[in-house]
């Protein structure tokens, strides 16, 4: 996924303060979840926007 330089900045900041693995999984479920914005580059038909189109139906399903 092409990111911003906005979201490189903070995918770094979260890889330093929780590690390689656990910042990466922390900023992509916050992408998903709708808590950063944007931080994302031109595309939407990756692993990402899928991930985005299930957690919006799981959503609305649920009433949140």
């Amino acid at each position: 996924m092409p990111q911003t330089k906005k979201g490189k900045k903070i995918e770094n900041a979260m890889e330093k303060e929780y590690g390689t693995e656990k910042g990466k999984r922390i900023y992509y479920a916050s992408i998903v979840k709708g808590k950063i914005k944007g931080v994302e580059g031109s595309g939407g038909t990756g692993r990402l926007a899928k991930a985005k189109k299930s957690y919006k139906k799981i959503l609305a399903k649920s009433n949140i």
